[in-house]
Parts: C-alpha cells; structure tokens; sequence
C-alpha cells in the first residue's frame, strides 16, 4: 500500500514538472505568435515619393508608396479623385499615377493613401503636397468664322458632340491596361505647348488643352500606350480624333487626322498606328493634337512623356 501511494505522488509530481515546463515554454512562445499575427511588433508605416519633386497646376505626376511591411492593397485620395496603384516587384514598392488639374489653386494640397494588410489591418497616411503655378503663354490664331460663329444647325451638332464626349470622358475602368512609359506620337517638332491661353479671331478665349506636333498631312500616328478604343470618329471641332482608354481614368487623344486606321472597341497596343495626320476640324494647317485626360482634367502629354512609369 506505502508503494502504490509513492507511486502515485511520484507521477503528481512528473505531471506538475511537465505543466510547468509546458507553460513556461508557452509564456516565452505566445507573444511573439500573437505579435506576428496582429502586426504590433512592428507598426505598419508607409512613406511616399513623388516625380517630379515639383507639381504643377496641369502636370501629371507618379507617386511611389514604400511599406515597412508587406500589405495587400494601397488606395489613394487626392483633389477628390481616387489614385489607383499597382505594387512593382522589381522595386518592391506601390506606384500609382495622379495630375493636377488647371483649375487647381497653388498651394499646399491633401494627399490620403490607405493600406491594407494581409491580416486586415489597416495605416493610413496623410500626406500635404505644395502644388506651383506653372507660366503658359499666350497666342492668337485666325479661324474660319463657323468655327467662332456657327448657326443654328452647326450648334445643335455642337451640343449633341458635348454630351457624347461627356458620355465617353466620365468612363474610368479600374484595370491598368498601360505598360511602362508613354511613348510620344511621332518623332517630330512640337509647334504649341499645354496651357497656351488662345484667342480666335480677337473674341473667343480658350486654353489649349494638348500638344501639338508639327506633321504634314498622311503622317503615322503612334499609340501612346496599350489601351482600348473608346471613340474613333469625326466631330466637328476635334475632326477626325481618336481616344483610347488606358485605365484607371487616364485616357489620350489624337486629334485633326485625315485617316483613321482602329475602330471603336478595338484594343490597341503601344506604338501601333491608329491614324494619318491631317487637317480635320478646327485647324489652322495641318498637324497632330494630342492630348491627356485623367479624371475629368487636361494634363501636359509633354511632362507624361518625362515620367519613368513602371
């Protein structure tokens, strides 16, 4: 009987060193476990870059969004429009591509960027970017008088025109279809930059919202970018024009031409030729106008070009 009782206390005594060496071992374990799966250890920061260092009243520009730790998506808010970003593996960094509009007022602007984490969690970054006035010139051009003065049946045209465009313009696809940098139109000379403030015929002010290449008419027009087609037709200010969609509300357009050469719907691919130059609409002489929209705003095609888009 005195054997069987030293047994027993002996196996209490086995059991309590194995509780206690079992929780000592769970009490050095369970912090860093529950560290690893609520993200405490180490707090998620995110911090941002822009190109160029300057922004512009009428520029695009490309943030770059670095995370201290892997998340899972990255959305942006900036002048009331959504940033869309994509993460870059080669740099292991999230780029998203943003403009400000001509109506913007210089100044100090709010940039928001909200990243979310495998696990759920979320960091939020709140970011004031200086915007500066950039210095466009003046010109003045001779028209014929439809173009200033058109009747009745030209303006009704004229309004039907606005509300298509104003139709196709306020598309914005979520999915990226550009890759890489923007490739000019063609190699030439551009003769009038983004944001000249014109006036036709000494009475109607305007303030061109492209840049225009010199090109006789017949010359290849290139594609800046993968996209797909979203209008390809002849209006009655732009003639012959083409847009294309290259996603998240960035869109380009060609216009003036004297041939189109892609349909509506059609995808398109950079570089491909999408039309002939030509003299189409409202034109002094013959040349290319190619312009940028993302969002509802004009940015300068000339500083898209300069960007180094992933």
């Amino acid at each position: 009987m005195t054997l069987q009782v030293k047994a027993a206390d002996s196996a209490r005594g086995t059991r309590r060193r194995w509780c206690l060496r079992l929780c000592l071992l769970l009490a050095l374990v369970s912090p860093q476990l529950s560290a690893g799966q609520t993200g405490q250890s180490s707090p998620l920061r995110l911090s941002v870059e822009w190109e160029p260092a300057t922004l512009f009243v009428g520029a695009p520009f490309l943030l770059r969004v670095a995370s201290s730790q892997p998340i899972e998506s990255l959305k942006g808010s900036w002048l009331g429009r959504e940033i869309f970003f994509e993460f870059d593996p080669r740099s292991g960094r999230w780029s998203g591509l943003a403009g400000v509009g001509l109506e913007t007022a210089p100044g100090s602007h709010q940039l928001s960027l909200t990243g979310e984490s495998v696990a759920g969690g979320r960091v939020l970054l709140r970011q004031s970017l200086a915007v500066t006035r950039a210095a466009y010139r003046s010109s003045a051009l001779s028209v014929p008088r439809r173009y200033t003065e058109p009747d009745a049946a030209t303006t009704a045209r004229i309004a039907e025109e606005q509300a298509l465009k104003k139709e196709v313009f306020a598309r914005i696809s979520p999915a990226r279809q550009w890759g890489g940098v923007f490739l000019a139109p063609l190699e030439g000379v551009t003769t009038e930059p983004f944001g000249t403030q014109r006036t036709f015929n000494r009475e109607v002010q305007s303030v061109h919202q492209g840049l225009d290449y010199r090109a006789g008419s017949g010359t290849p027009i290139r594609v800046m970018n993968n996209g797909t087609v979203i209008l390809a037709r002849e209006l009655f200010f732009e003639g012959n024009c083409v847009v294309v969609d290259h996603g998240q509300g960035l869109l380009s357009l060609y216009l003036h031409l004297s041939e189109l050469k892609v349909k509506e719907g059609e995808s398109v691919r950079k570089a491909q030729i999408m039309g002939l130059s030509g003299a189409t609409g409202r034109v002094t002489a013959p040349h290319l106008h190619v312009a940028i929209r993302w969002q509802g705003v004009y940015l300068d095609p000339a500083r898209l070009l300069r960007l180094t888009i992933p």
